[in-house]
């Protein structure tokens, strides 16, 4: 298996994004500035931080600090957070003369004010007085004995007495004082230059996204810093969107523009195309098969020739040879996989490593879990599985309940196998119902047409240690894309206008996205007492089918098998404006099945559709 973390190990070849987030920090006329490092969830943005810090380890003269904003996610006030840390960092780690302990000095009383403005009342003093700073870091407290301006009970006893003062002025003054004093501290300790990495941003509520962009660019922003923000670009703006409902107008522009405001330098990670995850699964698969000691060379050397070669280049089965000279059985098999899964994921999961990661680690897993119990499981029909449990849950579950009462046998699949080209063939009008539906999906039949066949196999282990995913919301949701949870929350909110604008978005979801998106409203569905509501998740099923025709043979499958007297009377007149042109036969079926055994409302509903 793989860590989930980040990595120092570069297996995506970054370069060119490395140079360009460095080339930005080293120009000493683009300073102050910052950076935007966006991308999706599990898109490798912390990775990329990562190894961009690693270009300025050993560098006296620049100080690297690593702020994680949902590490403080607790705290009310992110702006007091974010500048106590950067403060403690310096105290921490640069040595300190009588002037820079006075900065130093000023600087954590400014921020104590900030604090003390908005917290008095909440929080007492002994908390207000360290702050972020207790929190931060141990090596502060042993600076704040040495400092003579830390009287901060004598500082708010002084402030209420002159209730008059004028907030505004006081705020302005306050931020003028503590750029000045940020600047000599600076100078004072002799940092050349000060790179802030901000991370997992996109992980935090709306008011800590918005306090700490607002820290970095009101308080924090003075020569010789640069800050480096990794966030999905998606959620910053969302976090805007809630800070300013009132704003008239397109809320996406308020969003786009206050965040071109805050981040000057936008640094955007692609995902993978169906090349480059080739070679990312395939070294990662390197890393776990290849003889020890021989993976990091030939990593270097693979990630050389993608640069030296250009675009087309991929490392797979037919130049393996050219980066290890010994490959086992078990490599070579690994190698192969690739080339049947990646096709499938590529477009799937939006070519996102880290989802690309967490499918071959949960592949791994069943197969040691098999280990234990003393089964082998072939990793290519593990594989092929797991593509429909993915992409095809509905479906997935079907064949759990088909094999489990047939001795592991999917006796389907047989003539679907060898019957060439299904949607073409003459023959289909022998097929069963559920061969049937099979064969009017194209992603299902380009599914049982690639290899291997499974129909002769006993796949009773294969769907044994699966259990944990059939009917599981929560692992649904993990795999959830920043882009569907966001169409997910309008689909599940009271606004009648967010939900159809929602639903006219779900066109543009990947496949992987919008099969994730079905699973948690079919599992709402199945939680639901009434089934009827205008907003029912029974009544998004239907919508978000209507906009993806990849979720029809989705739909017919849950609902043949979901049970009718749950089913409300709308259910046929939704059926039928779904499914009647696409798959007509499927629909009389529904339909046919509800006149027999639905509740009385839906029977009727279901005869007069049938007329």
């Amino acid at each position: 298996m793989w860590s989930d973390n980040e990595s120092l190990a570069d297996y995506i070849d970054y370069s060119h994004l490395i140079k360009a987030v460095t080339g930005i920090i080293d120009n000493d006329d683009l300073l102050p500035c910052s950076i935007g490092i966006y991308g999706d969830w599990g898109s490798g943005k912390s990775s990329l931080m990562r190894m961009t810090e690693a270009k300025y380890e050993g560098q006296d003269d620049i100080l690297v600090i690593k702020f994680n904003g949902w590490l403080f996610e607790g705290y009310e006030d992110a702006k007091t957070v974010l500048m106590g840390r950067i403060v403690d960092e310096i105290i921490a780690k640069r040595k300190f003369t009588d002037k820079a302990l006075k900065y130093a000095a000023k600087l954590l009383k400014r921020i104590d004010w900030i604090k003390v403005a908005g917290s008095t009342a909440k929080y007492g003093l002994s908390y207000l007085t360290l702050g972020p700073l207790g929190a931060a870091g141990v090596s502060v407290t042993d600076a704040l004995t040495k400092l003579k301006e830390s009287d901060y009970e004598k500082y708010i006893n002084e402030r209420q007495e002159k209730p008059e003062q004028d907030e505004d002025e006081t705020l302005r003054s306050n931020i003028q004082e503590f750029h000045k004093n940020f600047e000599n501290l600076i100078d004072e300790t002799k940092i050349n230059k000060i790179i802030v990495f901000i991370d997992d941003l996109d992980r935090c509520s709306p008011d800590t996204v918005i306090g700490t962009l607002e820290a970095i660019k009101l308080f924090l922003f003075t020569k010789k810093t640069a800050f480096v923000i990794g966030a999905d670009e998606r959620l910053i703006k969302y976090s805007v969107r809630r800070r300013f409902p009132e704003v008239p107008g397109d809320n996406m522009e308020v969003g786009r523009d206050y965040l071109e405001k805050l981040i000057q330098y936008p640094i955007r990670i692609p995902p993978l195309n169906t090349v480059e995850l080739t070679t990312y699964i395939n070294l990662l698969f390197s890393k776990l098969y290849c003889p020890s000691g021989s993976f990091e060379p030939a990593r270097q050397g693979i990630i050389n020739a993608k640069r030296t070669k250009g675009f087309d280049f991929v490392f797979d089965q037919s130049n393996i040879g050219d980066f290890f000279a010994n490959t086992g059985e078990e490599f070579n098999d690994a190698i192969a996989l690739c080339s049947q899964i990646v096709p499938v994921l590529s477009v799937g999961l939006n070519g996102n490593p880290r989802q690309a990661k967490r499918f071959l680690n949960t592949m791994l897993i069943r197969i040691s879990m098999a280990d234990a119990k003393g089964i082998q499981l072939k990793k290519r029909i593990l594989a092929k599985l797991m593509l429909l449990e993915y992409f095809k849950p509905e479906t997935f579950a079907r064949f759990h309940d088909l094999q489990a009462h047939n001795n592991g046998k999917l006796d389907l699949l047989k003539i679907l196998e060898h019957s060439g080209d299904i949607q073409k063939n003459t023959e289909t009008a022998n097929l069963s119902p559920d061969q049937k539906l099979l064969s009017e999906d194209s992603w299902i039949v380009d599914w049982i047409n690639s290899s291997p066949k499974i129909s002769s196999e006993n796949l009773q282990p294969y769907f044994y240690f699966s259990r944990e995913k059939l009917a599981s919301t929560t692992l649904n949701l993990q795999r959830m894309t920043p882009a569907a949870q966001e169409v997910l929350q309008k689909l599940l909110g009271e606004s009648k206008s967010l939900r159809l604008s929602a639903i006219k978005t779900v066109k543009n979801l990947s496949l992987g996205e919008v099969t994730s998106l079905f699973e948690v409203l079919v599992q709402k569905v199945r939680q639901e007492e009434d089934l009827s509501s205008e907003n029912s998740p029974l009544k998004l099923i239907f919508d978000i089918s209507r906009e993806q025709p990849e979720l029809k043979s989705q739909l017919i499958t849950f609902l043949n098998a979901f049970p009718e007297s749950k089913l409300p009377m709308t259910t046929a007149t939704l059926a039928d404006s779904v499914l009647k042109d696409s798959h007509s036969e499927a629909l009389s079926d529904l339909l046919k099945k509800w006149t027999l055994s639905g509740s009385k409302a839906l029977k009727t509903a279901a005869k007069q559709k049938l007329k």
